[in-house]
């Protein structure tokens, strides 16, 4: 079946492809469906890691000086 979506390929240790294969079965999934949630798990908790790190520092920058929450949105 044709798709739009964007293709990868990436080549896997025999470890990982291991366990992603028992994953995508445990969840009666694709191994493509299963990783690509994976991915999108992975790139999501690296974006909120620098969104942290991009707060942590304003605020030191700040000298931790907290403003409330409809002062910061003004």
């Amino acid at each position: 079946m044709p798709t739009n979506k964007p293709r990868i390929q990436v080549t896997l240790d025999q470890e990982t492809n291991g366990l992603l294969s028992m994953l995508a079965d445990n969840q009666d999934r694709s191994m493509s469906a299963t990783a690509a949630d994976l991915i999108r798990e992975a790139l999501e908790l690296r974006e909120d890691k620098q969104f942290s790190k991009i707060s942590n520092q304003r605020i030191a920058e700040d000298d931790g000086q907290r403003h409330n929450h409809n002062d910061a949105w003004e």
